[in-house]
Formats: structure tokens, sequence, C-alpha cells
């Protein structure tokens, strides 16, 4: 039996969240050029990455778990014209027929692998899908400890919005950490505050394993990626442990 989609009962909300973040779209539109196509949007979602550059021309697929997200990503390339070929799946159980110029896993979608094993089943599927001498960007926040105990049990908002018919939508997150495990179960809640008043409330927990440079840069190396680049933002600053962000681009020889 599958697992349920944790997304399906917030999916609209978290793509409406994410419409207008575009920070690191620059940066994989310039990974996009240096590496050429076809592109991999891995666990796409709502293929906010992929549309970007099917957009820019480039030929573009795109894989994820969830059927809710999946379904909002061909509704929005089709009201947008965009031919993307979109597929349900593992990406711990990657295949294709196509050779990838550059497989993209972008903000965070990587940590909802639960373990090593299931890390390194993922990075064995992406080289087995790249062209020789293309390319691996991984995205995932910087776990920085005072970031990590600073969010432990705290209950924060991190968006707010109004729908069309008048909806305030406030979607909060709680963190519980455990750092032995390096795990994050993360809740998800989402408020909708009609105009008449009433409140409608959807839950979704996300179990996350964040990971630390070197940490990755051994799960790449051990995968058999070469020259392996590590950065601390989406403008490509090299990566220091101050930043938000930890991103690694690695090349299949």
């Amino acid at each position: 039996m599958s697992s349920p989609d944790p997304y399906a009962v917030i999916a609209e909300h978290y793509a409406a969240e994410h419409d207008d973040w575009d920070d690191d779209l620059p940066m994989y539109a310039h990974l996009a050029e240096r590496a050429g196509g076809p592109i991999l949007d891995l666990a796409c979602g709502t293929a906010r990455v992929g549309t970007a550059l099917a957009a820019a021309g480039f030929e573009v697929h795109g894989i994820d778990a969830s059927p809710a997200l999946l379904a909002i990503a061909r509704r929005r390339a089709a009201e947008r014209g965009l031919e993307i070929e979109l597929e349900q799946g593992d990406m711990r159980r990657l295949s294709s027929g196509v050779r990838f110029g550059a497989v993209f896993c972008a903000l965070d979608s990587f940590l909802h692998l639960g373990s090593t094993q299931d890390q390194l089943d993922t990075l064995d599927g992406v080289k087995g899908v790249l062209e020789p001498g293309g390319i691996l960007a991984v995205d995932v926040f910087n776990p920085a400890l005072d970031r990590l105990a600073a969010w432990d049990g705290v209950l924060r908002t991190q968006d707010g919005s109004t729908d069309a018919e008048g909806t305030a939508v406030t979607h909060f997150v709680s963190w519980e950490v455990d750092p032995g495990a390096q795990r994050i179960d993360a809740l998800h809640i989402y408020d909708a505050l009609s105009v008449d008043g009433r409140v409608r409330r959807m839950v979704a927990r996300m179990p996350l394993r964040y990971v630390h440079r070197f940490e990755l840069e051994l799960a790449l190396r051990c995968a058999g990626f070469e020259q392996i680049e590590t950065y601390g933002s989406w403008t490509l600053d090299p990566y220091d442990g101050t930043g938000d962000r930890l991103i690694a681009v690695a090349t299949k020889p």
C-alpha cells in the first residue's frame, strides 16, 4: 500500500505560498546554461523550477511522489502552454530512458530522504540518468546549530497571504529537532480565516533529515561524483557555514 500524500491537504496553499519564490531561479538558469539540457527537476513539487526553465526554452522533465503537487504542476504548465514531462515516482528508485544534462533538487527536497541509504540510492540513480559530464545541484538549508536551537519547539509564523475570495491564510511551522538522528519533525499549520470569521485549519507533518556539508560531499563522492563545488547562497557565494543555504554542485565523470 502506498503512503498517504502529506501534501494532499495543503497543496494549494503550499503552491500559492511559493508563487513568487524566485530568488533561486537565476542560479538554476545559470547551471542549466552551463550543463545544457535536458533538465530533470527532481522532487519537483509544483515544478516551480521546471516551469521557469521550460519557459526559457529547455526540455524539462519532472518527478515527484505527491499526486497533489503534480496535479498543480500539470495544470500550471498547461495554463502557460509549456510542455513538461511530469511523472509520479520515488526519487530513491530513479530510472529513465532519457539522459539528462543536469538534475536539480531544489529547496530542501533532498531532506525528505530519511536515511543515508536513501540518499545514496537517490544519488546513484541520479548518476545513472545523467550524461557523462552532466551536473547535479542539491539545495538544502544550512543546519547551523544556533538556528536549529532557536527553532526547536517554537511555533513560528512562516507566511501570510489573502486569496481572491478575501480569505486570509496564515502558515505556522513548528520543529521538533532530534540532533542525534539529524531529524526534524516539522508540523505545518495553515489557518484560513474567511471574511465571515470562520477558520479552517489544515495540518501536515513532514519528517526531514538534515545534512551537513562534509556529509553531503562524502555521499556525492561515494556515489561516484567528481568536481564537487559547495556554495552558501543562491548567488553561488563560497560556503563558509554562516549563510542560510548549503548548495552542492557535482559532476558525473
